[in-house]
């Protein structure tokens, strides 16, 4: 029975061709979006599953204000927790990427002859308790090596690549520098990790090297518990018997009894953050979250089932030619049961060859999607048995959707009727009505995503063009590397000459430009009135004399900071959003405040600049303090180029990379232009952008797949219809009309239902901005204009065929 089943199967296909196409097609394109959407989310879920008792492992986050949480701890803080709370079984603080740009260097023969290695990725500093928590296999030496100073661990890869041809063993006491004046001695060589991690550190500094040196000031923030920067981060290890909300209750005994001299902060304390929440928290740094991967699930499940309404409304449309075959084979003693099995074995055949055709697309939608999809996502997880258990079951579901209701339908017929060509007309009343239904719906999904897709776009535009409270026209930034006190002389050298270079206008050297991709706050406090007050999240800046003019930064009062590296007490420059904070309204009146809790000699206000933004458009303007830097700790150089000629660009760059190069031989010269790293901090809203154009344009195919199998089903049906009516007069404009009338008020009508639904989502949208573009009406007018023109022209692409027709011709044959 199964072999006659398939061997009818074919039969219908080859005589419905055009219908199987686009019903294999359709199913096709909805298959490979659900398989490569399974494969991302199968790999993001994959994370950090290869730790032992990873269900005890948690990530300290600190908590700045209620609800606000960071990835990272203030530098004392590991120290005082470790000490004061009994649930914690293993602690292991380390400096995540401490170095801007890391080169290590390896000692020749002669000076002359030293092998030097740039853009060295994964260095932190860590001692032994890190592999007590992120267990590596030890290949030489052992972990309590880093709890010594200038000593340092080595990955396998990394041993190899500077130690070649050299046994492990023999590597252990070999010296290498990183950035040319920290000296390491080799201690240990541990294997490469073939997990999936987030954290995956290859090169591993000992931790008492940073702490226990001046090298701690110069790469991080003073070590105070109201300074946190984000590179310092803790993971913990909690006892058999010790419960999360124990521990968070002990941390935060701990944050509460420490003397801040910051009584009025509110919730400012730590929290354990499980280690199964560290790649999905977008808030604290995470890499994906779990409602992205969830939206990308019902993107899925909506692109199969415009697929799996094709198929189920262009079967029902087309059930009519099958009519008699089902009436003799009911004569002739056929089931029901045995009519639906045939029918269910036809679905299940075309969704196999659409599954075939679906992997075979899949190489290509890697490579088309790449810039949607995870870096480390490859085609070998396809051979991987979970994803060949989902392709099976996908097939499953998609034969028993697509074809039981097609099945239900048609051998419910009676043969008595379908021979007599009278068939039960309220069935086909409810079929086609069914139909309609699928085919709103249909192009409802579709219009949503269109009207989703231009929103977005406004709103990137909006974001990329927003002023910004300050110039970012002709203004390339690059880092320089910062180490020692070594360093910082260097830079100062390097800027002076950098700024005598013709084309360049002004040189600035800080800690960062006005706006970038993270953050740096500190705590800060203040007299009024005889009374202390504080604001935490300050986000900070060290800045130079050149910063205000090369960023057109406006005063509103005051003066600008002055730079006097003889003077330990710097100036510092607040904006209007941190005045507003201070409890004041004239900019003059805080002229002269000091300034607590970042320098021990506390700084003074000389100036209020106008409000910028420090983070993307998603965030509000933050309180911003701008301090001069009398140390010359900043690392960022930004310059302001003369003129408006790309090509003068080009050679001004030429220059500053060779200057660079005479400086720093042993670096890369990376620089960017400030208003494409602006754009950067939209990566992912054009990200999801791209992907939903995608989305949107596989949705609208699908559904005009399905248009036009059933205007070309109609224009079948009605040849006789359209030949007596061209004899009589009719029109080709009015055979047209007559074949897309119907469609088209369908197509209207999911416009319609469409537009308050895009109007919800379009706003759920917009909550992750602060500011925001509005959601004007034309978006809505434009989509359905859009969405109408493009299914007229596939409507009347084939009526028009049908309508050029010559009535001789359909009306001579029976």
């Amino acid at each position: 029975m199964l072999a006659q089943n398939i061997k009818t199967a074919f039969r219908t296909f080859k005589r419905n061709r055009f219908v199987a196409a686009i019903n294999i097609l359709g199913l096709a394109i909805g298959i490979c979006s659900a398989l490569i959407i399974f494969l991302t989310i199968q790999y993001d879920y994959s994370f950090d599953k290869w730790e032992p008792n990873r269900e005890r492992i948690y990530q300290i986050v600190t908590e700045t204000r209620p609800r606000e949480l960071r990835a990272a701890v203030p530098i004392p803080a590991p120290a005082a927790i470790q000490s004061a709370v009994p649930g914690i079984e293993t602690l292991a603080y380390y400096i995540d990427e401490p170095f801007y740009t890391p080169h290590i260097t390896l000692p020749g023969a002669s000076p002359s002859n030293k092998t030097i290695h740039s853009n060295i990725e994964g260095v932190i500093f860590a001692d032994q308790n890190y592999f007590k928590i992120m267990p590596h296999k030890w290949i030489a030496g052992n972990a309590s090596s880093l709890n010594n100073r200038n000593n340092i661990v080595l990955s396998e890869s990394f041993a190899m690549k500077f130690f070649p041809k050299v046994s492990p063993a023999n590597i252990l006491g070999k010296t290498l520098s990183i950035q040319d004046s920290l000296q390491f001695t080799v201690t240990g060589i541990v294997a490469d990790l073939n997990q999936r991690t987030d954290f995956n550190a290859t090169i591993f500094l000992s931790l008492p090297t940073l702490l226990q040196t001046p090298l701690l000031g110069s790469l991080l923030m003073p070590a105070t518990w109201y300074n946190l920067n984000g590179n310092s981060k803790c993971l913990v290890r909690l006892r058999v018997d010790a419960t999360a909300k124990q521990v968070n209750q002990q941390i935060a005994a701990v944050f509460k009894a420490h003397p801040f001299n910051i009584a009025d902060i509110k919730g400012y304390s730590a929290h354990l953050q499980p280690l199964s929440d560290v790649h999905f928290n977008m808030d604290l740094d995470g890499k994906v979250s779990k409602s992205t991967l969830l939206q990308l699930a019902l993107l899925a499940m909506l692109l199969i089932s415009l697929a799996v309404i094709n198929y189920v409304s262009l079967t029902t449309a087309t059930a009519t030619t099958r009519a008699k075959e089902i009436g003799v084979r009911k004569t002739f003693g056929c089931t029901r049961k045995q009519l639906f099995c045939q029918f269910l074995t036809e679905t299940t055949i075309m969704t196999c060859l659409a599954t075939i055709l679906a992997a075979l697309l899949i190489p290509f939608a890697l490579q088309t999607f790449k810039s949607f999809l995870p870096e480390g996502l490859r085609l070998s997880t396809v051979f991987s048995p979970l994803f060949l258990l989902f392709t099976l079951l996908l097939i499953a579901v998609i034969s028993v959707l697509s074809g039981f209701y097609p099945a239900y339908i048609l051998t419910r017929w009676r043969p008595a009727l379908i021979l007599k060509n009278n068939l039960f007309s309220g069935e086909k009343q409810k079929s086609g009505t069914f139909r309609q239904i699928l085919t709103v719906g249909q192009f409802m999904v579709a219009q949503v995503f269109l009207i989703l897709v231009i929103l977005m776009s406004k709103q990137i535009r909006f974001a990329v063009n927003h002023d910004l409270g300050f110039s970012e026209k002709a203004i390339i930034n690059f880092s320089l590397p910062s180490a020692d006190q070594t360093s910082l002389r260097e830079k100062r050298a390097f800027a002076q000459k950098l700024s005598h270079i013709s084309g360049v206008q002004q040189v600035s050297l800080s800690s960062a430009p006005p706006i970038r991709n993270g953050y740096s706050e500190a705590a800060l406090s203040w007299i009024k009135k005889g009374k202390k007050e504080s604001y935490y999240h300050t986000q900070l800046r060290m800045i130079d004399t050149n910063y205000l003019g090369i960023y057109n930064l406006q005063l509103v009062a005051g003066k600008n900071v002055y730079i006097d590296t003889t003077n330990a007490r710097p100036e510092v420059l607040i904006n209007e959003s941190m005045m507003q904070h201070m409890g004041y309204t004239n900019p003059k009146d805080i002229i002269g405040t000091e300034i607590m809790g970042f320098y021990e000699n506390n700084p003074v206000i000389v100036g209020v600049i106008k409000n910028f933004h420090t983070q993307s458009l998603h965030y509000n303007i933050q309180p911003t303090a701008l301090f001069a830097d009398n140390l010359n700790n900043s690392a960022v150089i930004s310059i302001k180029l003369a003129g408006n000629d790309a090509a003068s660009w080009e050679k001004t760059l030429a220059k500053a990379n060779a200057l660079f190069s005479s400086f720093y031989p042993n670096e890369v010269f990376k620089s960017e232009f400030f208003d494409e790293a602006i754009g950067k901090l939209y990566a992912t809203d054009i990200r999801i952008s791209k992907l939903l154009n995608w989305a949107t344009g596989l949705a609208i195919f699908i559904s005009l797949l399905g248009l036009l199998g059933l205007v070309n089903f109609m224009a079948n049906k009605q040849v006789k219809e359209i030949g007596i009516r061209k004899v009589l007069g009719a029109t080709n404009t009015q055979i047209i009309m007559l074949l897309s009338r119907d469609l088209l008020k369908l197509i209207i009508i999911a416009a319609i239902i469409a537009t308050p639904v895009a109007w919800y989502f379009s706003h759920k949208w917009l909550e992750n901005f602060a500011y925001r573009t509005p959601v004007s009406w034309w978006i809505f007018a434009i989509s359905t204009m859009g969405m109408l023109f493009i299914a007229m022209a596939v409507l009347w692409l084939r009526a028009i065929n049908a309508a050029r027709l010559n009535p001789a011709d359909t009306l001579r044959t029976e």
